[in-house]
């Protein structure tokens, strides 16, 4: 007896094993300190180098017993500054864009990824990729990436770089570029740009970026590289690890290429905010979780799930959604669910 097709329906059901390989591959991130007015050479710049600090702190958290309250408090952990011959920070790391954003690397629902294949075509056809490519993009020229070393620099600039073509886009004020909106979105360098990223998702062309940050912090001062996260370190013992690189130099501060895929995937504006009218960008991310704020923006009937779904099952969603679906594609992840 011939098996009986599977209805719409059940080849949108989500698959029990279903997974997708990233799109945007970032590296991780380089700090190296260095004058603002040498940045054209590249000889001067030097690895920035991690070194612990002691100190005696207060007792300031919420709740303590008053018979602690002038106890001291012993705060040792690592620390990172430029030295007092340098102003400037500079951040460098590659990322990459890559296609084939439909194709699952493991399923278990054939029918499944037909439907999805079929509706991305739709979606590669009719409304495209530069949407979100210009969003990728712009989280580049702003800065954003820089996370706290971003607050504070009197100036910013960044250069960006075809690793194929040698081709360099440099952007001379980051702060041009705000962090919540896309306003500024249609300058001419950022564009062309834009247009390979989403030429690389739709072609599934290797394309290889190289970005360079310079933010003038003043000397001496304080920079950020990545927090290891240690769970539960002994009482005593350091308790603040910072991420650092070994170089052929030696080792170097940096930032982990997870933290620069956050910054980069920072586009989601689409999300419903029921308390007020300004809706920061957040990381794309199925249920539009931020942790550091205890929230999931994306909960009620607009996640991703909920959305890919409604989709596939050749529902009316808008075009912010069909960007918002094919945004966490590009993530990537793990997204099995019940059969």
């Amino acid at each position: 007896m011939a098996k009986k097709p599977k209805s719409a329906t059940e080849s949108a059901k989500v698959p029990s094993v279903l997974a997708f390989n990233r799109k945007i591959e970032p590296s991780d991130a380089l700090m190296q300190a260095g004058l603002w007015s040498n940045r054209d050479q590249v000889s001067t710049w030097k690895n920035i180098d991690l070194h612990q600090k002691r100190n005696r702190g207060t007792k300031s958290q919420y709740g303590v017993p008053d018979a602690e309250k002038t106890d001291p408090n012993l705060v040792w952990g690592d620390d990172a500054r430029l030295p007092f011959d340098a102003d400037t920070l500079k951040v460098f790391f590659t990322v990459k864009f890559l296609g084939n954003i439909a194709e699952p690397t493991t399923h278990n629902r054939p029918e499944f990824e037909n439907k999805l294949n079929e509706k991305f075509q739709e979606y590669s056809e009719k409304i495209g990729f530069l949407t979100l490519a210009q969003r990728y993009i712009y989280n580049l020229v702003n800065a954003r990436f820089l996370w706290r070393n971003r607050l504070g620099a009197e100036k910013i600039s960044i250069q960006i770089k075809n690793s194929e073509t040698g081709k360099i886009w440099n952007f001379e004020d980051a702060y041009q570029f705000g962090l919540n909106t896309f306003n500024s979105i249609q300058d001419s360098q950022l564009m062309e740009i834009a247009n390979l990223v989403s030429n690389s998702f739709k072609e599934d062309h290797y394309l290889l970026l190289e970005v360079t940050a310079f933010a003038k912090v003043g000397e001496g001062q304080h920079v950020f590289p990545s927090q290891e996260m240690v769970m539960d370190p002994p009482k005593g013992q350091k308790s603040k690890y910072l991420y650092e690189i070994k170089t052929k130099e030696g080792f170097c501060a940096g930032i982990h290429s997870e933290k620069i895929g956050n910054a980069i995937r920072t586009i989601d504006n689409w999300y419903v905010n029921e308390t007020n009218d300004l809706k920061p960008a957040i990381a794309i991310e199925p249920y539009g979780s931020v942790p550091n704020r205890g929230r999931a923006y994306r909960t009620k009937q607009t996640d991703f799930y909920t959305l890919l779904i409604n989709w596939l099952e050749g529902k009316e969603i808008f075009e912010d959604d069909q960007h918002f679906i094919v945004a966490n594609l590009i993530r990537g992840g793990v997204f099995g669910g019940n059969d």
